[in-house]
This record gives structure tokens, sequence and C-alpha cells, in this order.
């Protein structure tokens, strides 16, 4: 009898015992995926500024987007943004909230700035040690925001984001979750020159204290750059700002693909935001693409003010009759892309036709002595480059535009 009663007594706890094991799995199979957005900078802390924006208004717009597709298209993911609003958080504020989530990926969305207007293009950083000067510059830039914090050597247990040697840290570190860091980043990258058609400035490593305290596959986006006026016009606008969103979910898609596949996940299969169509796509940027390119010319000495140009011919009037020379490198009978292999890496070209051929050139400078160091300097890829002149969209003679300005 006693036996009996034993077994009577314990038996409700074996089935909640054996419950627990049984239904544990289908639990944690059941978990939702999450992602962590951040909208780098915010409040008193703008990130980068132009005379007419701001960085953090950049990022917040673009992280907005993206999770607004992410939240449309998976019923199973879990959005979790750092901040929705223009609010202030610290690097430590914002992978605590990656780390109190549990998540699955964080995404750091931040925009680029230089002090030369001419550099532009989209990368994507992961934890590491910096290869290069450039790289150190905008993990320490970024990692600036803790000079904002009181006690920061304190709290960031001696880091110091403007001194070189507190980066050596990330020599040493062994990040677990690196190798998918960095097939996410270069999905992304991918996606960018795809589907946003923006210029590829490549995955990097570099020490970003956000990403170093952040226990998942972490990835910080440099969108572009907002010192190049052409990139700062499509950044804040609201198609730029869309397509870059749309870039990153495209790559985000083939991550969780990949996840769901390793964890043994059966979910909904969602696709990738498909191009537009391709005359479209060709009709509406490639005049923006352009107009990059004149941007990065610009000399801030220049009399001269461009409009948006087809690559094909010139089609806008000078304002002021002053001589332009350019750097005339071969004469092709088809029109080109800015990526075939004639242009030997150059990706400042611009076009102009005569006489039933393309003509490709580069440089647009009212100073002669400018010109000639741009020959200079491209003679080594093109030997049989010429200087050339123009007055609007009239081709001169060099001694003509010379007699002009003398």
């Amino acid at each position: 009898m006693k036996v009996f009663k034993k077994y009577i007594i314990t038996l409700p706890y074996y089935i909640l015992l054996s419950g627990f094991f049984i239904f544990s799995p289908v639990k944690a199979q059941d978990a939702r995926f999450t992602v962590v957005l951040d909208a780098g900078h915010g409040g008193h802390d703008p990130g980068a500024m132009s005379s007419t924006s701001r960085e953090k208004d950049i990022n917040l717009a673009v992280v907005l987007d993206l999770g607004a597709i992410i939240e449309q298209k998976f019923k199973d993911v879990r959005v979790i943004y750092t901040r929705k609003t223009d609010t202030y958080l610290t690097l430590q504020e914002r992978a605590d909230v990656v780390n109190d989530h549990h998540a699955d990926l964080f995404i750091c969305i931040h925009t680029n700035a230089s002090l030369s207007p001419a550099a532009y293009g989209a990368e994507t950083f992961t934890l590491g040690l910096a290869k290069s000067r450039a790289n150190l510059d905008v993990a320490m830039r970024e990692n600036s925001v803790i000079l904002l914090e009181q006690d920061y050597r304190k709290k960031y247990k001696g880091f110091d984001p403007k001194s070189v040697d507190s980066y050596i840290m990330f020599e040493f570190m062994q990040d677990k979750y690196i190798d998918k860091s960095i097939e996410f980043s270069s999905s992304i990258q991918k996606q960018f020159v795809s589907y946003c058609q923006r210029t590829d400035r490549g995955v990097r490593q570099a020490g970003f204290w956000v990403l170093h305290r952040s226990a998942c596959p972490s990835v910080l986006v440099e969108l572009g750059f907002i010192s190049n006026a052409s990139e700062e016009r499509y950044l804040t606008s609201e198609r730029g700002q869309k397509e870059m969103a749309t870039g990153v979910f495209n790559a985000f898609v083939d991550f969780k693909k990949d996840h769901d596949r390793r964890s043994g996940r059966q979910t909904a299969v969602v696709s990738k935001i498909e191009q537009k169509d391709k005359n479209e796509e060709h009709t509406a940027k490639q005049p923006e693409a352009v107009s990059e390119v004149n941007q990065r010319r610009a000399d801030s000495d220049s009399v001269i003010k461009r409009n948006k140009i087809e690559t094909s011919h010139l089609n806008q009037k000078k304002e002021v009759a002053t001589p332009v020379f350019k750097v005339q490198l071969f004469v092709s009978k088809k029109k080109l892309k800015s990526k075939s292999a004639e242009f030997k890496g150059i990706t400042n070209a611009d076009s102009f036709e005569e006489n039933g051929f393309n003509k490709y050139t580069i440089g647009d400078e009212t100073d002669y002595s400018k010109i000639v160091k741009i020959r200079k300097e491209i003679v080594p890829k093109f030997p049989k480059a010429f200087i050339i002149a123009f007055i609007g969209d009239k081709k001169i003679s060099v001694n003509e535009a010379l007699k002009m300005i003398r």
C-alpha cells in the first residue's frame, strides 16, 4: 500500500518532468528569429553633418524602412529597434539591447563622411583589426560618441577611441560570429551593387565597440558619404533610403534562409524584392550616376555649375562661356557600360558623341594646369590620352581655349 501511495504521489512529477523534455525542443523551435536594427547616433549626437543634412536622420529613415519591410515579409521574425525616434543611446546601451533580447542578428546603419568630397560608395564592416588607416579612421569616428559620456574610460574598461593603441585589443580577439558576419556583409555589398546600383567599397574590418559587445553576428553598414554632394542627395531622398533599405533586406533574406536551414526550422519561403524593369532602371539611375561623377570632379574654385547629363552626350549649356578642359582617353563605336574593361578601373569617366563615335574623357577643369596634371597621372594607363577643350557643348581647339583664358 505504501509503495502504491508512493507512485501515486510521484507520478505527477514524472509527468511534469517528461513534459518538459518533450515540449522544450518544440518551444525552442517555435522561438522567433530576432533581429536588432540600430540607427546610428541620435539626439544630441548628430553624427556626420553637411550644410543641409545630418547623419542621424538618414540612419533612422533607412532603419525604419528596413524594419517595415522585414515585419511585412517575415511573420516569424521579431524586429527590435534600438531607437525609433530622435533619441540618444550610448554604444553600450545599444549592445545591451542586442544581448537582452538574445538577438540572432545585429545590423547597425550609419552614413560615412570624409574630408575629401571625392569619397563615395557603400561599405560594410565587421569586427576585427583595422588593416588600413582608412578603416581605422571610420572606427575612430564611430566610436568617438563614447567621448560624450562621463567617465567613459571607466565604463569602457580603459578603451580610448582616440588612441591607436586601444585598437590593438581587436588583433587578439576571437569572435565566434565573425564568419557569419562576413558572409552577411558580403551579401549586403552584392545587393548594394546589383539592386541599388551603388559603388562597392567592399567588406572591411575594424574595431567597433558596439559590434565587440554584441553576442551575435553583427555588421555596421556605411550607406555612403554625406560629404559627397551627389551621394548626399541620394541618401536624403525617399527613393535612395528605400533602395538602400531594400538592398539590406535582400541580404537578410539569404541570411535568414541559411539560419533556418542550419537550425532545422521549417518556415515560409520569402523572396527577395526583384529589380525594377531594366530599361526603367537605366533611365532613372544613369543620369544621377553621371551627376555623381561631376560632383566628384568639381573644384571649390570652379566657376562652372553643372546640371545632370546623360552618359551618351552632353545636353546642358554651361552658365558661363568659360573654356573647360578634358582628357580624352579613347574612342569607341559602341556605348560602353561604366564597368567595362576598357576603362581599366577608372570610375569617373564621361563621354560625348562626335561623328558617330563615343569619345570617353576624364576631368572637367577650367584651370589648364590642373588638366595637365590629370593627363600626366592617367598616361600610364592610357598612353594615347590627350587634352581637348569645350565651350558649353561646342568642342574647340586647345589653343583657342588657352587664348580665351589668357
